[in-house]
């Protein structure tokens, strides 16, 4: 059986309405414009990840009454340093009818109106995020949209992003120098890392899983709930709790001739609805406290800097702000964001007891310790299913890896008394060291090695759980989630299973 498995927040929103929406769609007798769907690009791996997005799109639909949709596009350039310069272009051609990305990237296409928020931190608390994020500023910045051919449409502002690292915490400006370090493209942060004397390093998503499996880096930043969901913490332990290094910002952009189409009902309809998420998200975001003790029992690792450390970081960064202020519209920002921000030094992060110090040794910790179900159960027998790759490669979110005709053809798998055979093509030896437990209509499945021989997923002990069910000799299964080595929401959205049970159903033959 060949694996490939390792899977894909909170947000503040501001909305800025469309300008140039001249033209109206609708029948001759002024009746309502035809139903559309907006198909709206994102560089992330499944919908939940964003949930003031998904608020959006929940609220375009009531506030339209179904009139106007938005359909997601997931994983838009597969997670490639310039994935998010992608999604402008995408939205700018027509490819795309909106696109949601970060703010960063628009200094790499020639927009530098978005580099105050990316300033190193500068926005370093939730209150700071809020205040900008609901004032002026945002509708401000959108307008320089329109030299890349597309209309900026709202802000919406992620959790700060925090240096999280492999090996201990990144306290210091000594604690920075010299290692490799992930980060999203962009010439702002790349700026503020090399003064750091830090080597940046174009990896996220599942580039970034791969390049901390191959040891290409030592070091990312990312928001805590990002961090969780993606269990990063298995391969990056160590959290520096009171550094905000900044927000990724993201901006919902569109392409002005297709909103242009809208009708004007339409176009009022996305409007209460972007400003009712906006409404609803600015009190999404307040803290990160509740994610570190539950980060903490899953053994990640964190500490606060100390006021020298602070300093030194500030000082560090002096540059990068010369450097900025150079520009006069970053210069305005910068100033405006400053006076939002309390005279007070950063206080240091509650750290659980337990918390801190070296992280546990997370590989010995996920030993299985396999259960079996000793009693015949309606699973038992032998079970059959053939599925062509096409057919493969529409199971909803599965990882594009698993996809390829040795993947595909006929397999049989035998579940009897806790030990499961295969699933196995005719000919292939199957794998050993399955066995399974049923507990109502829950399947747990333990392999003592994921990789079942192979490289991905790394190898070591997993667990794959499914909900089944049989019905007149026919099997079918349905994720339910799990965990093997490097599992990561970034690659398989659909959880970490293998995807061989969940294409079809399956018939008996014995």
């Amino acid at each position: 059986m060949t694996r490939l498995v390792q899977a894909s927040i909170l947000v503040l929103a501001a909305f800025v309405s469309v300008a140039g929406c001249g033209a109206q769609t609708g029948n001759k007798a002024g009746g309502p414009a035809a139903p559309v769907v907006l198909r709206m690009a994102s560089v992330n791996g499944e919908a939940g990840y964003n949930p003031a997005v998904d608020e959006l799109l929940k609220r375009v639909e009531a506030q339209s009454n179904g009139n106007v949709k938005i359909e997601m596009a997931f994983r838009v350039g597969e997670f490639a340093p310039d994935a998010e310069q992608q999604i402008v272009r995408g939205v700018a051609d027509g490819s795309y009818d909106l696109g949601v990305l970060g703010t960063r990237v628009f200094d790499t296409l020639g927009v530098t109106s978005f580099q105050a928020l990316d300033a190193p931190m500068l926005i370093d608390s939730y209150a700071v995020e809020a205040a900008v994020i609901e004032g002026d500023i945002p509708a401000r910045m959108l307008r320089s949209l329109d030299q890349l051919h597309v209309s900026g449409l709202g802000l919406l502002a992620d959790g700060l992003r925090k240096p999280v690292a492999v090996e201990k915490p990144l306290l210091g400006p000594n604690d920075w120098r010299g290692i490799p370090f992930g980060v999203y493209r962009s010439l702002a942060l790349s700026s503020a890392l090399r003064a750091l004397g830090v080597d940046p390093i174009e990896a996220f998503g599942s580039r970034r899983d791969q390049a901390l499996d191959q040891h290409q880096i030592e070091g990312f930043e990312m928001n805590l709930l990002g961090y969780r969901l993606l269990n990063l913490w298995r391969q990056a332990p160590y959290v520096t709790a009171n550094v905000n290094l900044w927000p990724q910002v993201l901006a919902i952009v569109g392409n002005p001739k297709r909103l242009a189409s809208l009708s004007s009902e339409q176009r009022d309809s996305l409007n209460r609805a972007a400003q009712g998420a906006a409404a609803a998200s600015t009190g999404l975001v307040k803290s990160d406290d509740g994610f570190i003790a539950d980060l903490c029992q899953e053994g990640a690792r964190f500490a606060n800097a100390s006021d020298a450390d602070i300093r030194g970081l500030r000082e560090a960064f002096a540059p990068v702000f010369t450097d900025l202020r150079r520009n006069p519209n970053t210069a305005q920002f910068i100033a405006e964001i400053e006076q939002l921000k309390p005279r007070t030094s950063t206080p240091p992060v509650a750290i659980p007891d337990g918390c801190t110090g070296p992280a546990p040794d997370l590989a010995a910790q996920q030993s299985v310790q396999p259960k079996k179900t000793t009693t015949v159960t309606a699973l038992d027998g032998t079970w059959e299913v053939t599925f062509t790759e096409t057919e493969l490669a529409a199971v909803d979110g599965i990882d594009p890896s698993e996809i390829g005709p040795g993947n595909a053809g006929t397999f049989v798998v035998t579940f009897d008394r806790g030990d499961i055979t295969g699933p196995v093509k005719s000919g292939e030896r199957p794998p050993d060291g399955l066995t399974y437990i049923v507990e109502g209509d829950s399947l747990t499945i333990y392999a003592t090695d994921a990789s079942m021989g192979g490289e991905v997923p790394p190898p070591g002990p997993a667990v794959w759980k499914y909900r089944w069910s049989v019905f007149n000799d026919t099997l079918t299964f349905k994720k339910l989630g799990g965990q093997e080595p490097s599992c990561s929401l970034t690659v398989s959205p659909g959880g970490c299973e293998p995807s061989v049970f969940v294409v079809k159903p399956w018939h008996r033959t014995n």
